[in-house]
């Protein structure tokens, strides 16, 4: 015992350990240089909170101690669970026994960090003309822009700063943050985390750079792409539905054989190994949640691909994530702790990548919704609509009574009561409340809005407080909120007998009383949320969304997020890096900083710079204006943009994308040119035709491809070479300013004064613009052409904000008739310019 404590230390155990009575308590012990633990403090007493209140209060070098009341003190599963949570922390474990004369060190504690900052001739040296870069890479040409951006994000690391990087296009801005990143993961033992917005940003992280850096860098460091829960196969839901597959119809039930068969011979487990692509229904009943896992206790747990993933993350020094999942993380973190393990193993440095989306991703994650669908699925969860003896319900029915032995009937009947005399037979009435009250919404929805067929959105506003439609809609809400907030609480009375079972019998029952416990969850949820959409706070906008069916949504979303940002992010994390092509609105960062809370932070503490595009856009890129062109709300604009488009899609001989910011347009746009455009010899396609992946695949291998695309084609696009040589940009990219969350933000920037056009809509379409004027020059060779037909970046005074954003690039501006002759003369092979023909194909 010595060997391990001081003599204060053991004095402090054995008294807290007597004041207890002997039972179970958590400490957290504090050692010194010699790593004995010099002094504890008991935290809390044995139960299911005490180790959630360990990880809050711990930090690198500490010891968690507890005794084992028994004298036995080897550990048992739930302590070699928590020992290697602790351990991916550098937190020790040790087992005492009650009078504090023996103790088993099951993890050792761990040396106190000294941190070991970031030489900054070593990184520049990287990527110096002659340096590791240059002898890995034939024909690397250095570039200045990644050197001072890898050297600026090395000083946020050594300095913990904030630090805001654009680096265009070309810098190499992956390259530049991944080896500062590596560096200080591998020489500090603190891992790093790298958050983009897309998956093909993801794939290049991995598949490409991380590679590079692993085999030139001269360091020798683990990376893991984590993924979320949802993309793993629970083997315990697959066990359950492969047991009985009649919930699957004839053309899903093979898609089940085929994930049955592929779950024998998978390493990871995880969709994207599939051959195919399953059904969402199929994969919805075998995916992993978190809501319906057993954790430990799941007898698959030893195979879980989900948790032997978390394990390889937990021992990384880069994890790769998106934003979305970071969110998630964030959010259990702020429950349990910075230091804990929350989705994520503990961080400390944090890089977002694809930055300029965060204010969009903490909105969504901030936001609520409550859909007949979703209600409608969750209670069918339960018993299935169709097959009664399907479902948590019947099978907890069934499992019951088999499970129990005779000798506990009592108790046995006391459960199957609550069982069969209420949450069974009141799922039905419940399921009925709650599709007529939200059916009934949306029949008084339609009565107002009186139109049919499309999406429509109502947003609640202090006006609409006092119409008809409110005082309708609102008892429907309050019932909905009461039938489920009453069955949640059968279901946890359900739970609440079922603890009295003996421990045999609820390892029988582990599985669906873990489903069972989800859903209830899930209820709550919805619960809080419709009562939260009935509530007036001011901070938050609410809408109704009404679509054919009538099928019924009701949003809830807040205002600001930039305190929400700055309490969960920057407070947080010694290092936070915002970088991408797209954040700065006239040379400033001034948005980004106000929308994300930056601005909120001491200015020592936030680093800026902005980095032109390497490429020569002068000699790369025609950029052009018709300046003759109708504006987009004259009526005589889509003829125009169909005239023009064709002209310019022949001259260039396809090999382009066409980019919307409405759908409809695109439809109608497309549909008029689809034949005149194959008349010519090209290969016109449009969004929506099949997915995302499959429709780029598609493009790269095409006959002279004209690609019509809105939103999601904007960004995260990279075609090189020929086979993308003209983007068209139909429309200033502005979202339409009657959505409910953009009109209630304009609305509260007006209210403090602002101008929310010039602040607000202004800057997120610059962001957009500039995202897809990006689309065209991807390398130094490429070259090609970039048509704006929205004539108003020439007629308004904010069309200069737009021409400014794109790094002094020299818009040409001209009747189309002339704009046409520009292009066929840059189109033209000419012994001035480089031949076309000498472009690498895709």
């Amino acid at each position: 015992m010595q060997k391990y404590f001081s003599a204060l230390a053991i004095e402090q155990l054995r008294t807290a350990i007597s004041e207890a009575n002997g039972n179970e308590v958590f400490f957290l012990g504090r050692t010194d240089e010699a790593r004995i633990v010099v002094t504890v403090e008991p935290l809390a007493r044995g139960n299911k909170d005490a180790v959630p209140a360990i990880m809050i209060a711990c930090s690198f070098g500490d010891v968690v101690i507890h005794n084992h009341p028994s004298g036995n003190l080897n550990p048992s599963q739930p302590d070699i669970e928590i020992a290697s949570l602790l351990g991916n922390q550098g937190v020790g474990f040790y087992i005492v026994n009650n009078d504090a004369s023996r103790a088993n060190q099951v993890v050792a504690p761990f040396a106190r960090k000294v941190v070991e900052r970031l030489s900054y001739p070593e990184v520049e040296h990287f990527y110096a003309p002659d340096g590791v870069l240059a002898q890995a890479l034939p024909g690397y040409e250095h570039r200045p822009e990644q050197s001072r951006m890898a050297l600026n994000l090395s000083e946020a690391f050594n300095e913990e700063k904030v630090a805001i990087v654009e680096a265009g296009t070309g810098t190499g801005k992956s390259l530049a943050y991944l080896l500062p990143a590596a560096l200080w993961s591998v020489r500090n033992k603190e891992r790093v985390v790298i958050s983009t917005n897309t998956i093909n940003l993801q794939e290049q992280l991995i598949q490409k750079d991380i590679p590079f850096l692993q085999q030139h860098a001269g360091v020798q460091f683990r990376a893991v792409l984590v993924k979320g829960r949802g993309n793993y196969l629970c083997l315990r839901k697959l066990r359950v539905n492969a047991a009985d597959a009649s919930l699957f119809k004839d053309d899903t039930a093979q898609e089940l054989d085929a994930i049955v068969a592929w779950s024998k011979k998978t390493e990871d487990g995880c969709r994207g190994d599939l051959a195919f692509i399953p059904k969402d229904e199929v994969w919805e009943e075998l995916c992993c949640e978190s809501d319906q896992c057993g954790r430990v206790k799941c007898p698959e747990y030893p195979r879980c691909f989900f948790y032997k993933a978390r394990r390889e993350a937990a021992g990384a020094d880069l994890l790769v994530v998106n934003h979305a999942l970071l969110l998630a993380d964030l959010s259990v973190r702020q429950e349990t702790g910075y230091d804990a393990t929350a989705i994520l193993p503990p961080f400390h440095r944090l890089i977002f990548d694809e930055g300029h989306h965060l204010e969009d991703v903490a909105t969504n994650f901030l936001s609520s919704q409550v859909s007949r669908l979703g209600l409608v699925k969750l209670l069918g969860k339960l018993q299935h609509p169709r097959k009664a003896h399907r479902g948590v319900l019947p099978q907890l029915s069934t499992q019951l009574s088999a499970a129990v032995p005779e000798s506990q009937d009592d108790l046995y009947l006391e459960i199957a009561e609550v069982l069969e005399g209420r949450l069974i037979p009141r799922r039905v009435a419940v399921l009925e409340a709650v599709t007529r009250g939200m059916d009934q919404i949306g029949e008084a929805l339609f009565r107002k809005l009186k139109k049919d067929g499309v999406e429509q959105k109502l947003r609640v506003t202090p006006a609409i407080y006092n119409t008809p439609l409110w005082h309708e809609v609102t008892p429907h809400i309050e019932n909905m909120a009461k039938e489920l907030s009453d069955y949640a609480l059968a279901m946890q009375a359900f739970l609440k007998g079922c603890e009295k079972l003996s421990d045999k019998v609820l390892e029988k029952l582990a599985g669906p009383l873990t489903d069972l416990r989800g859903v209830k969850g899930r209820i709550e949820c919805a619960v809080d949320a419709l009562r939260f959409f009935m509530a007036r706070e001011d901070e938050f906008c609410r809408w109704f969304e009404l679509r054919k069916g009538p099928l019924v949504k009701l949003c809830c979303s807040p205002l600001e997020v930039a305190e929400s940002i700055k309490k969960a992010i920057l407070d947080r994390f010694k290092t936070v890096v915002l970088t991408s092509a797209t954040l700065a609105i006239g040379e400033k960062f001034d948005f980004l900083k106000h929308r994300t809370g930056i601005e909120l932070l001491a200015k020592d503490r936030v680093s800026e710079l902005l980095l032109p595009s390497p490429f020569d856009y002068a000699h790369q890129a025609l950029v052009a204006v018709p300046s003759d062109m109708p504006e987009p709300t004259s009526p005589m604009f889509e003829a125009r943009l169909c005239s023009h488009l064709l002209d310019a899609l022949k001259i260039s001989q396809g090999r382009a994308f066409v980019l919307f910011t409405s759908y409809d347009l695109l439809i109608r746009v497309f549909n008029r040119l689809a034949e005149p455009l194959k008349a010519a010899g090209l290969t016109p396609m449009r969004q929506g035709e099949t997915n995302r992946h499959m429709l780029l695949s598609k493009f790269r291998n095409s006959l002279n491809p004209v690609l019509f695309g809105t939103d999601s084609f904007w960004e995260g696009v990279d075609v090189q070479g020929r086979g993308l040589e003209l983007v068209v940009i139909t429309r200033l990219p502005f979202r339409v300013p009657t959505e409910p969350i953009l009109e209630a933000r304009s609305e509260h920037i007006t209210a403090k004064g602002g101008d929310p056009f010039m602040s607000y809509t202004v800057p997120q379409a610059v962001i957009k613009f500039k995202q897809g004027f990006g689309r065209l020059i991807r390398s130094k060779e490429d070259r090609g052409a970039v048509l704006i037909l929205d004539s108003r970046v020439l007629t308004k005074n904010y069309g200069k904000i737009f021409l400014t954003a794109l790094h002094g690039v020299t818009v040409q501006k001209a009747p189309e008739e002339e704009i046409c002759r520009r292009l066929e003369a840059f189109f033209a092979p000419s012994p001035d310019s480089p031949s076309l023909d000498s472009h690498p194909t895709p």
